[in-house]
């Protein structure tokens, strides 16, 4: 089979890619493992940290113009995703982000949009919330703002690329290489699977996260400057007596205390029936990934346990008269490049790149997807507002032919 476009990684961003892609006469495949069941994870190499129910969304980012405009665009779009598919992705639950001097790190878009508050008033306006250890100001975004479900949107972009004619190959891509074929003069990629056959495409998008240096995808001696490291959550199980007097918590970050910032997420229902509300720290975890007997570890194993007691307390202390149930905990990877912002750009005339979300790849899923999608397909404006160079992906080690 020959494509014009093979998109690898069948995550957030491959699947919206994908998504964008496929146009009428344009032959396009997505190629992606799916989520393994629980037995079948200590055979698994790749994995992903869209396996959750949660995540933080919201119009406006807030701290960063760049990155809010990505985010502003995804918001907008994965609303019209939802009203297409007819596939629920999102909740309206607000975010708060309370610290010092929040007011300071806001862009201006930002500040137009939201509710300065006190920690008196945060207390008054949700009367289970104390965020006084962190600072006396918070700012409210009361609309356009709450969670996700990332396995949902992966689901939903999936199922409008498949109506467009998208060829979804659950597999894992071993190498993406130049085939010696050509089609029109034109040489083809050489795309091999671990089991499937080979495929050729014209042009390859690799959108594959922390693995995209842990596989041969990209042309020797290539060397992205992409960084992974280990992240994790801590989930603590809401009873159901609880839920009604959380219903109206909205999805929080802190600012202030570099070593304990964090984000919650209010209580949220899970595939095993129960809900959880979920704290994560807003810096990385301890130590850096290098290979991917690294990055699999790291999926398979537990966080260190006094750091979730440290993050369960946090969460303790701004909630208040909370009593968990249980507490659970789920590993996940965070590729961080330079610059703060996501790669998007051609490593050879075949083969383009969008990787290294910052943790923050939900909020900017789908429009970094239609970039990346716009740009492999050799689109004049696909960054539209955006200068490219901020988009550059940075090498320690060049490909040959750049």
């Amino acid at each position: 089979m020959m494509y014009d476009v093979c998109i690898v990684g069948a995550g957030l961003w491959g699947s919206s890619a994908a998504r964008h892609a496929s146009l009428p006469g344009r032959k396009v495949c997505l190629i992606g493992p799916s989520e393994p069941q629980e037995k079948d994870r200590p055979g698994r190499d790749i994995f992903a940290s869209h396996y959750d129910a949660g995540r933080n969304v919201r119009k406006y980012h807030g701290y960063h113009h760049t990155r809010g405009s990505l985010t502003t665009k995804t918001f907008q779009s994965l609303l019209q995703l939802e009203a297409t598919t007819g596939v629920k992705l999102n909740t309206k639950a607000g975010f708060m982000v309370f610290g010092k001097d929040i007011r300071s790190i806001m862009v201006p878009s930002a500040k137009t949009e939201c509710l300065l508050l006190t920690a008196e008033g945060v207390c008054e306006r949700y009367p289970f919330l104390d965020t006084s250890r962190y600072g006396d100001t918070a700012m409210l975004f009361p609309v356009d703002a709450g969670h996700a479900n990332p396995r949902m949107i992966v689901r939903a972009q999936q199922k409008a690329a498949a109506l467009q004619g998208c060829d979804i190959i659950d597999d894992v891509v071993e190498s993406v290489g130049e085939s010696g074929d050509h089609t029109h003069g034109e040489p083809l990629m050489r795309v091999v699977m671990e089991k499937g056959r080979p495929l050729l495409a014209k042009k390859v998008l690799l959108c594959t996260g922390a693995f995209t240096q842990l596989k041969n995808l990209l042309p020797s001696p290539t060397k992205l400057d992409l960084e992974i490291q280990g992240a994790f959550t801590v989930k603590l199980e809401v009873g159901e007596g609880d839920l009604e007097k959380f219903r109206t918590m909205p999805t929080m970050a802190s600012h202030g205390d570099p070593e304990w910032d964090c984000y919650i997420l209010p209580p949220i229902k899970y595939p095993d029936g129960k809900h959880y509300m979920k704290i994560g720290p807003m810096n990385d975890d301890e130590r850096r990934l290098i290979t991917l007997e690294d990055v699999k570890g790291w999926f398979l194993s537990q966080p260190d346990p006094k750091l979730v007691k440290n993050y369960k307390d946090i969460l303790l202390a701004v909630v208040k008269g909370f009593n968990p149930v249980s507490v659970k905990t789920d590993m996940c990877v965070c590729s961080s490049t330079p610059t703060g912002l996501p790669y998007c750009d051609m490593v050879s005339p075949r083969l383009g790149l969008a990787v290294g979300g910052n943790g923050c790849g939900a909020m900017l899923s789908d429009e970094v997807g239609r970039m990346a999608a716009e740009m492999i397909a050799g689109g004049e404006n696909w960054n539209r507002d955006i200068p490219r160079e901020m988009l550059k992906a940075q090498f320690i080690t060049s490909p040959s032919n750049l």
